[in-house]
């Protein structure tokens, strides 16, 4: 089995540049990088082709994205010649209504079960697919919530991997000027006041003043106020959730 030792304070202070390096020599071609199609996504896959890191990068399809995330999924392959892995639920959207008898992600009681049938079974199968040990996330603590103590390095459970987070540190303006030096393709929807973009029928354009994650289950809010922010996927996304509920 293939181990590495991680000096989580020497990963903390790196250069990103040299974060993306060190994965690599750690884990090689046994690290997924999770790619959502979103900005700090495109941050990291154009990191991982200027360093040549072996990382595989895996886009979760759950057959409900927009079709502007297939585009730019299609657009880093063309621009970088970058092979991105296209990884689907067993069942399709309609199979899954048929064996459940209604659309889950219309109840909020059945948004985390089509959230972990159309995204956490898919990345189970990935890191069985590649053999992984060690999974590449975008997550910041600039994103608040949840996440504004989210680690550099951390683990992962449910999938036994090493999960780091390369941009734990950045804000969004870095990420911003990133993408911008570096002419790196941007999803569309961006420019449509869209600020956080997962599955089409669970997303919806941001108005001004709210938080970029107003949009996720918008349809799912609740009388007062709340709703869900995150489909766990991630593993800190999940327990931190739960931590919340715990003190509510």
């Amino acid at each position: 089995m293939l181990t590495a030792e991680i000096n989580k304070e020497a990963f903390s202070s790196a250069d990103t540049l040299d974060r993306i390096r060190i994965i690599d020599a750690l884990y090689g071609d046994r690290v997924i990088h999770l790619s959502s199609m979103q900005k700090t996504a495109g941050v990291l896959m154009h990191m991982i082709y200027r360093t040549g890191a072996r990382a595989n990068i895996v886009f979760i399809d759950t057959q409900l994205h927009f079709p502007e995330t297939l585009a730019v999924r299609d657009k880093f392959r063309e621009k970088y010649g970058l092979e991105i892995v296209t990884v689907q639920p067993d069942i399709t959207p309609q199979v899954q209504n048929k064996i459940y008898g209604t659309e889950l992600h219309r109840f909020i009681d059945g948004q985390p079960l089509c959230c972990h049938l159309r995204k956490e079974l898919p990345l189970k199968k990935a890191v069985e697919r590649f053999q992984a040990k060690a999974l590449i996330t975008g997550l910041m603590r600039a994103e608040g919530n949840g996440r504004s103590q989210v680690p550099a390095v951390s683990s992962d459970p449910r999938i036994k991997c090493t999960v780091f987070n390369p941009l734990f540190d950045w804000t969004s303006s870095q990420i911003e000027d990133y993408l911008r030096r570096h002419d790196v393709p941007v999803h569309s929807l961006y420019g449509q006041s869209y600020a956080s973009i997962g599955c089409a029928p669970c997303t919806t354009p941001v108005n001004p003043g709210e938080d970029d994650r107003a949009g996720r289950w918008r349809h799912l809010r609740v009388s007062n106020g709340c709703q869900p922010l995150y489909c766990n996927i991630n593993y800190s996304d999940k327990i931190n959730h739960s931590a919340q509920k715990n003190t509510t």
